[in-house]
């Protein structure tokens, strides 16, 4: 098992199961054993490809008789091949080339191999003088124009700005950010943490790694939360003592936030479609050392139903909506590969479906907040003006990497 055979099996997974990146590539990397430095090639080659999927597919297509009938494998196998060729200058065009056949020859035999050959020589012939991974995000052409429509040209440009990997974000929750932002730069040297500027507990952490084999993991210091996420959390506007909704909560990420914040007088009631995502939400509770009373959870189908939540009783109702995910693009890039131009407008419909749901448990004088991680227009001004439409007051903002962080994009609606 090389590198290159391992970024191969992830891409097939990605495009022909569903799989998702780095659930996929943690698991082959377990398989495999590579070197840290054959895992980090294979990491590097298969963010690199689903990043610039157009560029790679244009490239090996003009050398296909049938490119939309390539085995998905062979498909795969070319866009390592063609990776490494227009984008990575330390890897010699020959390694690429033959390693990548090899790839194709020992698991689909011969012929294809073949063909993976003659396509990636031709391919080689193109390679740039000095190769360089994409200064940003070459998304298909209708993601481009949805999120330039969604968000402007200049948000736009910010978010499809590549800059290498999005680093992971933490929130800080016992003993203070700065202390734990000390700790960490000395127990990992190599990596970087920063401070946010957006989120008051959040840390940016590059180069990190696993972020559970860092210190203060196991004793509950800080909490692994996007800073998008941890932004979102904190336009809920949670006060100790209140009882607070978080609906389509998935693994609760923001409930134990607004969990801490709500204090041992208050509670959070986590409610999602699939009770699997509320079961996994007990153990981190434990690990972050919120006390159970303060959070409660249910398996709620909200579209044909409160399911038992009493209606206008929550000081506070958070829906982060089912929406494209659009707005996290560049850390989950295989989206590309799976939406259509038709999946905002049948999303925001959806939401607003939830929304008029979440509204029925708000009590006078309380707040809720939609938010959806998407940059398109039907998501978020869409949904806005459809609210509108029908009577609510409700406002519209965008958070985003053009406040100087390369986070997530959200868009939040909130109605008081």
């Amino acid at each position: 098992m090389t590198a290159r055979h391992v970024a191969t099996r992830v891409l097939y997974r990605v495009a022909e199961d569903g799989a998702w990146a780095s659930r996929a590539l943690d698991a082959e990397l377990s398989r495999a054993g590579l070197s840290v430095q054959d895992a980090g090639l294979a990491t590097e080659i298969v963010y690199g490809s689903l990043r610039a999927l157009p560029a790679l597919d244009a490239a090996v297509d003009k050398y296909l008789k049938r490119p939309k009938k390539t085995e998905p494998w062979l498909r795969a196998a070319l866009r390592v091949g063609a990776y490494q060729l227009l984008f990575l200058s330390r890897v010699p065009p020959h390694a690429a080339v033959s390693e990548t056949v090899s790839v194709v020859r020992h698991d689909r035999g011969p012929r294809l191999g073949g063909v993976a050959n003659a396509v990636l020589r031709k391919v080689a012939a193109e390679r740039p003088a000095e190769p360089a991974p994409p200064t940003r995000l070459l998304a298909p052409r209708w993601i481009e124009r949805a999120i330039v429509e969604g968000l402007g040209p200049e948000r736009a440009e910010a978010f499809l700005a590549s800059g290498g990997a999005p680093p992971t974000g933490l929130r800080a929750t016992r003993g203070g950010r700065d202390a734990l932002v000390e700790r960490l730069r000395e127990a990992r040297p190599g990596a970087r943490f920063e401070p946010s500027a957006i989120a008051p507990s959040g840390i940016l952490a590059y180069g990190a790694g696993d972020p559970r084999e860092l210190p203060g993991f196991e004793e509950g210091a800080f909490a692994v939360q996007e800073i998008g996420s941890q932004a979102v959390a904190e336009r809920v506007g949670v006060e100790p003592g209140m009882r607070v909704a978080d609906l389509c909560c998935g693994h609760g990420t923001k409930t134990l936030a607004l969990a801490e914040a709500v204090g041992d007088e208050g509670r959070v009631e986590a409610v999602d479609l699939y009770e699997e995502k509320l079961e996994q939400l007990s153990a981190e509770r434990a690990r972050l050392g919120v006390a159970p009373e303060r959070v409660g959870a249910r398996a709620v189908d909200l579209t044909v139903g409160l399911g038992g939540l009493e209606e206008r009783s929550f000081d506070r109702v958070l829906l982060d909506a089912p929406c494209t995910g659009l707005g996290t693009l560049r850390r989950r890039p295989e989206l590309a590969l799976r939406l259509t131009p038709q999946d905002p407008a049948r999303l925001a419909e959806l939401q607003g479906i939830l929304t008029r749901a979440a509204a029925r448990l708000v009590r006078p004088g309380g707040r809720l907040v939609v938010a959806t991680c998407s940059g398109t227009r039907p998501e978020g001004e869409g949904l806005r003006e459809a609210l509108e439409g029908e009577g609510r007051a409700v406002s519209y903002e965008a958070i985003g990497p053009w406040q100087g962080e390369p986070i997530d994009v959200y868009q939040v609606l909130i109605g008081e």
